[in-house]
This record gives C-alpha cells, sequence and structure tokens, in this order.
C-alpha cells in the first residue's frame, strides 16, 4: 500500500519542473614543478579550475523560457573555497529567435571565447611567485565576469550571431577627494560571431569607465581615463585538426592584469617602476597561435604566445614584453576523462613589473611542468 502511495504521489509532482534541472561540473587538477628565476623550484598538487553548477529551464508558453544558472569554483588542492554562486550565475528570458537576456555575475564576451588556450593550468602572476608557465593564463585575462550585469545575445541568423553586456560599477560616491572622482566604473561590450563550415571568427570589444576609481588621486585619477581592449580570433576545426589564432590591443590595460581597476595590483606597480596603467594611458598588444591534432585517443599540440613592448603616451617601454611556448599531449581515457602532460616556458623582458620585482635588472623566465587529470560530468 505504501508502495502505491508513493508512486501516486511521484506521479503527481510537476514532471516539467523535475526534468529540466542539469547537474554538471569538472574536476581538474595536475601535479606540476614550477621553475622561476632567483627563486626557489616547487612541487605542488594544483586545482586547474575546477567546477559544480545547477542550471536549468522553465516554459513559460508562447516560445518563452526562464533560464538560470548557479555554478561555483571547487579547489580540490586545499585551497580556499569559493562562495556559492562565485562563476557565472544569472536568471533571465529565452524567447528563442529573439534572443536571450540575463542579468546576475555574467561573463564578458571575451570569456566565452579564447579557443586557443588549449591548456589545462593554474595560474597565478602574483607579486611573489609565477606558476603556470603551461597555459595562457596572461593572454587570456581580458576574459572576466562581470558583477551587477545585465547581458543580451541574439539567435544565430546565417551564421551570425551578437552580444551585448553592461556592468555597473556600483562604485560611485556621492562626493570625492580633492582631484579624484565620482564616476562610477561601469564596463560595457558587445562581442560579434560568424561561423561558416569548420571556420569561425569572433570579436570582442570592452570599455570600462573611471577605471583608475580604486586607486585615488595619488595614483593618477583624474576621472577623465577610460580602458578599453579588442579581441579577435579565427578558429578551424575539422579532421581531427584545431588551428586557432587570435590577436588583441588594449588601452588602459596591461598584460598582466585583466581589469585595470585592481588598486592592490596597479598601485603597487606604479611604486615599482613608475608606469600608472590609465592615468598613462598604457597600450598593450598580444597574439597567440596554437595547432592541436587527434590521432586515435592522442592529441598533440602546441601553443605560442607574445606580449610586444608596453607603450605609454606614444613612448615604448623597453624590454616590457614577453614571449611564451607550451609543448603537450592529451590521452583521451573515456569521453570525459583525460590525462595529459605539458611542458610550458614564459620569459619576461628586464622592463616588465614581475621581472622587476622579482630579480631586478635582469630577464625573469618561469617554467611549469605538468601531469593533469581531468574528468566532466
Amino acid at each position: 500500500m505504501n508502495k502505491k502511495l508513493i508512486a501516486v504521489a511521484l506521479a503527481a509532482l510537476p514532471v516539467a519542473a523535475m526534468a529540466d534541472v542539469t547537474l554538471y561540473g569538472a574536476l581538474k587538477g595536475s601535479v606540476q614543478h614550477d621553475t622561476v628565476s632567483n627563486q626557489a623550484s616547487q612541487n605542488r598538487v594544483d586545482d586547474n579550475t575546477s567546477i559544480v553548477g545547477f542550471k536549468g529551464t522553465e516554459d513559460l508558453g508562447n516560445g518563452l523560457k526562464t533560464v538560470w544558472q548557479v555554478e561555483n569554483r571547487l579547489y580540490m588542492d586545499g585551497s580556499s573555497g569559493g562562495t556559492l554562486g562565485s562563476r557565472q550565475t544569472f536568471v533571465g528570458l529565452d524567447g528563442g529567435n529573439l534572443g536571450v537576456i540575463r542579468m546576475g555575475y555574467i561573463n564578458n564576451t571575451q570569456n566565452d571565447l579564447a579557443a586557443v588556450d588549449q591548456w589545462q593550468y593554474n595560474s597565478n602572476y602574483g607579486t611573489s611567485q609565477t606558476s603556470g608557465a603551461n597555459g595562457l593564463g596572461i593572454f587570456t585575462n581580458g576574459g572576466q565576469r562581470l558583477k551587477n550585469a545585465l547581458r543580451y545575445d541574439s539567435a544565430t541568423f546565417a551564421g551570425f550571431q551578437g552580444s551585448l553586456f553592461y556592468g555597473m560599477g556600483e562604485n560611485k560616491t556621492q562626493t570625492a577627494a580633492a582631484n579624484s572622482s565620482n564616476k562610477a566604473s561601469d564596463v560595457y561590450g558587445l562581442g560579434l560571431n560568424y561561423t561558416y563550415g569548420d571556420v569561425s571568427g569572433h570579436y570582442a570589444y570592452q570599455h570600462e569607465s573611471n577605471p583608475a576609481g580604486a586607486l585615488g588621486a595619488a595614483n593618477g585619477d583624474t576621472g577623465n581615463q577610460a580602458a578599453t581592449r579588442h579581441y579577435f580570433e579565427v578558429d578551424y576545426s575539422a579532421n581531427n585538426l584545431f588551428v586557432g589564432a587570435a590577436y588583441q590591443q588594449s588601452t588602459g590595460y596591461d598584460w598582466i592584469d585583466g581589469m585595470a581597476n585592481d588598486a592592490s595590483t596597479d598601485g603597487t606597480k606604479a611604486s615599482y617602476n613608475g608606469l600608472n596603467p590609465v592615468a598613462g594611458k598604457l597600450k598593450a598588444r598580444q597574439a597567440a597561435l596554437s595547432v592541436a591534432y587527434t590521432i586515435g585517443a592522442f592529441t598533440p599540440k602546441a601553443t605560442y604566445a607574445k606580449g610586444w613592448n608596453l607603450k605609454q603616451d606614444g613612448n615604448t617601454i623597453d624590454n616590457s614584453g614577453y614571449t611564451q611556448y607550451i609543448v603537450g599531449v592529451d590521452y583521451a581515457l573515456s569521453k570525459r576523462t583525460t590525462a595529459g602532460v605539458s611542458y610550458g616556458r614564459i620569459n619576461f623582458g628586464k622592463g616588465t613589473f614581475l621581472a622587476q620585482q622579482n630579480q631586478a635588472g635582469s630577464d625573469l623566465t618561469a617554467k611549469t611542468f605538468g601531469l593533469t587529470f581531468a574528468h566532466s560530468f
């Protein structure tokens, strides 16, 4: 009798409400050896951005659906855990051919790109160490999630698809210190994508208003600055071959930081080498090329990346660029489980921030050898 009652109760539940929630995630880790000029080498177990998330939809009728997602960062190496919704988390409406609009903690358009970054790694380009040379952590630092954000994504028509986003800075004050600004550091931009057969092209643009607001007047915050970034990528994927090439240029950002209004990082850089990324209209250019070819379960791959010397107020900053190469191979144990090995090397010119901190007056070289393992679900 009890079994029949349970069966009837389950049958009475809204089936759609049970069926449209998806649990997904990935656990990614590596054993790696890091070597940095003028520092002791380190062995470590690193987490390579493990995540767990929930997402779903609700059919509202007339071609309209509610869409939502809650994504969380996991740390399988014992690092500090993130809060619930620490990654892309949103609620919105999907209108089919009318597109999708979302609000919450949302990717900028560049964060959806970077297929050129084929690697599993942990990047930590901080003030005291450099790790993760076996991945494009520097080149892809413009891929961010924006708080207090709105984003619209169109449907795809004849291979074209577009996106618009706006992140509200929420740091505007009613009163401002002398020579400072009370303008908010709002962020807005767009993305354009086109696919033709096996070739796809992508463009992402971002503009950040008043990015120096967190630095204050002492670091050149006049309230009249802005930071911009242009990102281009072309990918080819067919017949087990992948080739991707990308280029980006920015003003007001450098190639170490993703956001120019990071006071703890940019403010420190200003004290080390006299560079204020925003006040001096710092300009940076980078490019990356990746190739991968699958042979059975094996996928050997290689990447080369370059950051040219930075420019400030039209003047080139000598030895302020970097070069990087990565080689490795992945082995597919199943459709969801992959093991791999990779080696990466970055050379920072002696005029870069990292080189000046870690080995003043000399180039700095960072090397990483990693054994990776990943499972998605």
